[in-house]
């Protein structure tokens, strides 16, 4: 864009200032349109699944009730507690919507790439991480103790999920070779756009464990407890209303869309899919954009049905969940995404393979013992270390079967 604009006649450093104002502005705007798109979406599908209407009385099917309650937030009174530091009561939105927003400027829209960092996952991770800031900052500038309670729930699942999200993400980085989002996408465009990572028992399990992740990062259901209304009221926002309290809610929404992006992007292939390089040119960039918001959609939907379907868990159900069943997990992904590195691309550094098994795969030939081989050895590891993680899990679950919340809380199980 800012080369189209210096062809125009524009300045140099006008035309970079003018583009990023564009994308800025595109990011915000297309956000909230989406954010309201998403809720009458969520709340449509979630009627249906549970037998209910849900909205249908403003606009055809309801469709204008999102512009209804954004007209009533907009007019209602953004109300401070006399206590609270209001700077950073005031600020706390402004940190969790800017860290989202970030997070856009490196997602791939198909074969469109706003912006290609070499360290672009990397720069994901590092945005998602602004989001806990936001969070405590709401908590303790709201003078609440409920919203410091709640806040500082969030910080704790946070930190506790974003270990095992983070590391989810080693595998695709190994098997790329690279933390460039666009140079992912590439690496998926072999078998006629269909070699997907998610194909493969790696990215598959991969998949599962970064996706579950990043549910507890967006706050969805069944990891929803910083904002538990049965429990804290609202938590961290408690203390807002107005358009403080809507820019929470925008967040939330577009960081959830960011999160079905970024699954999409590292292991559905973005806007990889068949006949996209057939089409080529204008109408393949218009399919590859086709296809990659049909898979976001498609995580969107899945969301959806988890929070209809799935009850809140407990603190303590939450954090074990993380370290004893996710972490584990990851690891012995990472373990499966060397072999299937050296087993698909190792050559002079292991002469042997090569004497058995032939020279690696390249872009002209594919190597399909090695690749058979990295295929059902991944596969091995990985389905028994869930078969064996589950058991182990299991068995603890039975031990405490019979233990009281009191007993829990006192550490006495």
């Amino acid at each position: 864009m800012a080369d189209a604009l210096t062809q125009l006649g524009f300045a140099s450093w006008l035309s970079v200032l003018i583009a990023s104002i564009i994308k800025v502005t595109l990011i915000l705007v297309g956000g909230s349109v989406g954010m309201m798109f998403l809720t009458w979406y969520e709340r449509r599908s979630i009627s249906y699944m549970q037998d209910r209407r849900g909205p249908n009385r403003v606009g055809p099917q309801g469709l204008l009730q999102p512009i209804s309650e954004a007209i009533k937030t907009m007019t209602k009174e953004d109300a401070t507690p006399r206590d609270a530091d209001k700077i950073v009561h005031f600020l706390a939105p402004v940190v969790m919507l800017g860290a989202t927003v970030l997070s856009f400027a490196v997602i791939p829209w198909g074969r469109m790439f706003p912006v290609d960092l070499n360290a672009a996952v990397l720069f994901v991770i590092a945005t998602g991480g602004l989001h806990s800031i936001g969070m405590m900052m709401a908590g303790w500038g709201s003078n609440n103790k409920f919203a410091l309670l709640g806040g500082m729930r969030g910080v704790a699942q946070l930190i506790s999920y974003e270990i095992p999200q983070v590391m989810a993400i080693i595998p695709v980085v190994l098997m790329t070779g690279s933390m460039s989002l666009q140079k992912i996408v590439e690496a998926q465009n072999d078998f006629a756009g269909l070699g997907w990572y998610v194909f493969s028992p790696v990215g598959l399990l991969g998949f599962a464990l970064f996706f579950t992740a990043s549910l507890a990062e967006g706050e969805r259901t069944p990891f929803d407890i910083p904002e538990a209304d049965s429990e804290i009221i609202a938590g961290y926002m408690t203390e807002y209303s107005g358009m403080k309290f809507a820019v929470f809610y925008l967040s939330n929404y577009m960081s959830n869309l960011a999160v079905c992006f970024i699954t999409a992007t590292l292991y559905l292939g973005g806007g990889n899919g068949p006949g996209v390089d057939a089409l080529g040119g204008i109408a393949g960039g218009l399919l590859s954009l086709i296809y990659f918001l049909l898979k976001s959609f498609a995580l969107f939907f899945v969301m959806v049905l988890i929070r209809a379907t799935v009850p809140r868990l407990r603190v303590d159900q939450l954090m074990s969940f993380a370290w004893k069943f996710l972490l584990p997990l990851v690891l012995v992904n990472i373990l499966s995404a060397s072999f299937w590195v050296a087993l698909l691309r190792w050559d002079q550094q292991w002469p042997k393979l090569t004497e058995w098994f032939g020279a690696p795969s390249t872009a002209d030939a594919t190597n399909w013992g090695r690749l058979a081989i990295a295929i059902v050895l991944t596969l091995l590891i990985n389905a028994g270390a869930v078969a064996l993680i589950m058991r182990l899990t299991n068995r603890n679950v039975q031990k405490h079967l019979y233990t009281t919340d009191e007993e829990l809380a006192l550490g006495l199980s």
